[in-house]
């Protein structure tokens, strides 16, 4: 039981990976029901967490790699197989998650924690749901106007992060200095 959220997060990861392989393979149908118990996975772990008063630093640190892995993955294949506009925005992604690790890093050198804020959350829901839009709109609608529906919805979680970004440089400015 004290390893329940952990198992969880790992589950989630396994999850994503069938679905990644179901992309590759245009089993849409597959890939948009595992997509989608991923993200309800993402939701149950860290509800169980705090639930079961199990949150825990290894914990926490899984389910932010599974957050990166997930929704970089998602958008690098769906760029591949689908939309070519979610591939760029996967490559965003990572640099984005690069200088914001580079900046977490800078910051427990020196003692301090840069969590996530509300903005950083929404980012994520938006992000989820064009995953999710897009896996679903293949599998079951094939409609070009909700496919550009989920490159919007993507592209504007994408301002999110960078916004995001910029405030988290911004308010820890001070210890990028020498």
């Amino acid at each position: 039981m004290r390893n329940l959220p952990n198992a969880v997060t790992v589950g989630r990861l396994l999850i994503a990976a069938m679905a990644f392989v179901s992309i590759f393979v245009e089993f849409w149908t597959s890939a948009f029901c595992l997509i989608l118990i991923s993200v309800f996975m993402d939701v149950l772990d860290g509800a169980l967490a705090r639930r079961l008063n199990l949150v825990s630093k290894a914990g926490v640190f899984l389910d932010i790699m599974a957050d990166k892995i997930v929704i970089i993955s998602t958008f690098l294949i769906i760029g591949y197989k689908l939309r070519p506009p979610f591939f760029y925005l996967g490559l965003l992604m990572l640099f984005r998650e690069y200088a914001m690790d580079t900046m977490r890093a800078i910051a427990a050198s020196q003692g301090k924690v840069i969590s996530a804020d509300k903005l950083s959350k929404l980012k994520g829901i938006f992000f989820m749901f064009a995953m999710v839009g897009a896996i679903g709109n293949k599998a079951f609608l094939g409609d070009e106007t909700a496919a550009r529906i989920m490159v919007l919805t993507a592209s504007v979680g994408m301002i999110l992060a960078y916004l995001t970004l910029a405030r988290f440089f911004h308010k820890y400015r001070h210890l990028f200095t020498d």
